[in-house]
């Protein structure tokens, strides 16, 4: 104590003597330092807190196994619950909230929004280990739920047990639920996991039966559920199968075991309940769980994952913004893949030759699509996703919109035409007398944007990019590909001669026309191509304006005076230091200076 009172003493004296301008300067500075550069770095040295403390072993445990379902986060091809967007899927027959009260649903008019008091999917649990981390990943390009458990905790005492189980309904056997569940122990002693599945759930009226399915292991009881579902004047019957199951299941220590479990739905809209219909319903339902046992697990899984696969071909993509309110590639994602799981895959089911033939000519004629206000746009089809009355929705007005905008032939072609009805909405591409048109004011592409094989006709598929350029102009890039003729473009006002479209892309300038009106022009006509320019009457065509900074920047940094660069804040904070120096030099000149030396005054030059 003694050596702190004279160290203050001696730092006293020091103070009360003659020091320069300069030394203080320089003291004051070497403070400042200490206490914005060095300060915390020290503090946090001291106490121990330059790394984050260590994670939990169930959080660290379930940390692991979101490792590998991180690039598909970090490119929004799937999203994690709690992402404020339902863990949902579906086949445009049958769909399912996946969770552990979720419901079947069916189809009502345009969606799947008929809910079914039914609740199949298996959930697990640790005897002796009363705790657990879980998450959920929706993954759009497999139409899939995965859910990831790891259980244990204090009482468990081994390392954590970790569930990963994966729904979806299948794409080809469009009646067909399918969770397919992995238990992996790694500790050194059993564990014994209970099995626990609610069934029907306040179903009133049901009648329930057991049935025996031949799989390969041999005959497996099912339990066959069948009762009415009604919805203002109309009436469904439906039946599901379901596979019974043990109450728990023992997994050997350092060993996995997996359970897959399909369930098969049917339903029908009728007037009347007989035996009859009943019997149908039922049969059909038993028939779908036949066909997903008489695959093997891999072909079932590959052929559902294929269609998923084959749906994704086609995409938009769009630059991010951080402007408030704005739609990021995240939800649009989000959105297509909700509405292509109210949407059944028509031509990757089993049909005739007849019926695909219809399709594709369906898929192929996309006239007068997409003639209303581009989608993107559209601030009613960007609502909230969080759960699944706010999803179905978002899905019922896309469905809606896409009907009623000219693209109604092209959703009689199932999932595959209303993802192409939805890339032509996005940013205002039109089928029209033709050709294909993009209509929208150049003033409105502030943005980069990419469509991904538009279809056109059978055998030609069309990609178009649009660049904000370093002049903040914006460019559209334009080639096909896989074309089974030549193809021509044209900016606006088709005045420049029509130029031939190959796998290059080809730029064209964004110009600006009065009256307004499409930017784009793409046929494989080349004579209308030409014609096109003594129909399209404008009084004049330019090229569009460039973009206000402050626009850009809005959507850069969601600042309308942009991102400042570092060094901007550094030399703001460098003038306010050397301003309160400046001031600190007047007032001290001012109080105690003397001729030659600046001396601090002592309380005694008061006295």
């Amino acid at each position: 104590m003694s050596d702190l009172v004279e160290f203050g003493r001696r730092l006293k004296r020091s103070l009360d003597g003659n020091i320069s301008y300069r030394k203080a300067a320089a003291l004051t500075i070497v403070v400042l330092v200490f206490f914005f550069y060095l300060g915390p770095g020290s503090v946090r040295w001291l106490v121990g807190r330059r790394h984050p403390p260590p994670l939990q072993p169930l959080a660290s445990c379930l940390s692991n196994k979101l490792l590998r379902y991180q690039d598909l986060l970090d490119r929004y091809n799937g999203h994690r619950s709690g992402e404020d967007f339902a863990s949902f899927v579906g086949n445009g027959f049958v769909g399912l909230s996946v969770s552990a009260e979720g419901k079947i649903y069916i189809k009502s008019r345009r969606t799947l929004s008929l809910a079914v008091n039914y609740k199949p999917l298996i959930n697990l649990y640790l005897e002796g280990g009363g705790n657990s981390e879980s998450t959920q990943i929706t993954d759009y390009r497999q139409g899939m739920v995965t859910s990831l458990h790891c259980l244990g905790g204090e009482d468990w005492g081994e390392e954590p047990v970790t569930v990963t189980s994966s729904v979806f309904t299948h794409r080809i056997l469009p009646g067909v639920i399918v969770q397919d569940i992995k238990i992996h122990n790694p500790g050194q002693r059993a564990a014994q996991i209970s099995l626990e599945k609610l069934g029907i759930s306040q179903w009133e009226g049901v009648s329930s039966s057991t049935k025996v399915i031949e799989h390969g292991e041999g005959g497996q009881k099912y339990t066959v559920v069948s009762g009415e579902v009604k919805q203002d004047r109309r009436k469904m019957l439906v039946s599901v199968v379901s596979k019974r199951l043990d109450s728990s299941l023992e997994v050997s220590p350092r060993m996995t075991s997996s359970i897959r479990i399909l369930t098969g739905v049917s339903y029908r809209e009728v007037e009347e309940v007989n035996d009859r219909i009943k019997e149908e319903v039922e049969k059909e339902a038993v028939e779908g769980v036949r066909s997903a046992v008489a695959m093997t697990w891999q072909s079932l899984l590959d052929t559902h994952t294929e269609a998923w696969k084959n749906l994704w071909i086609s995409g938009f993509g769009i630059s991010w913004s951080f402007a408030e309110g704005a739609v990021n590639g995240n939800r649009v994602n989000a959105t297509m893949y909700y509405v292509l799981s109210q949407s059944p895959t028509l031509l990757h089911s089993k049909i005739t030759d007849a019926k695909r033939s219809e399709l594709q000519g369906y898929l192929s004629y996309a006239e007068g699509c997409y003639s209303g206000v581009r989608t993107l746009e559209a601030t009613n089809l960007w609502t909230a996703l969080g759960s699944v009355p706010q999803m179905m929705t978002v899905v019922s007005y896309w469905l809606l919109t896409l009907e009623k905008n000219g693209c109604h032939t092209l959703l009689k072609a199932g999932a595959d035409g209303v993802m192409q009805a939805m890339i032509l909405s996005l940013p205002g591409l039109k089928f029209r007398n033709q050709h294909l048109e993009l209509d929208v004011h150049p003033k409105e592409l502030h943005r980069d944007l990419m469509l991904r094989r538009v279809n056109y006709g059978n055998e030609t598929h069309v990609n178009i990019s649009i660049n904000v350029m370093d002049d903040n102009r914006a460019k559209i890039f334009v080639s096909v590909d896989k074309k089974n003729r030549d193809y021509y473009g044209c900016d606006a006002g088709c005045l420049d001669p029509p130029v031939q479209l190959g796998l290059v892309p080809v730029q064209f300038p964004v110009k600006l026309t009065d009256p307004v009106t499409a930017i784009l022009y793409i046929t494989a006509d080349h004579e209308h191509m030409i014609d096109l320019k003594h129909t399209i009457h404008v009084k004049e065509v330019a090229e569009a304006p460039a973009h206000e900074l402050h626009v850009l920047e809005l959507h850069r940094s969601g600042n309308r005076l942009g991102g400042l660069p570092a060094i901007f804040w550094f030399s703001i904070a460098a003038l306010i230091i050397v301003f309160h120096l400046f001031l600190f030099k007047l007032i001290y000149n001012e109080y105690c200076a003397g001729p030659e030396k600046h001396r601090i005054r002592k309380y005694s030059d008061y006295q």
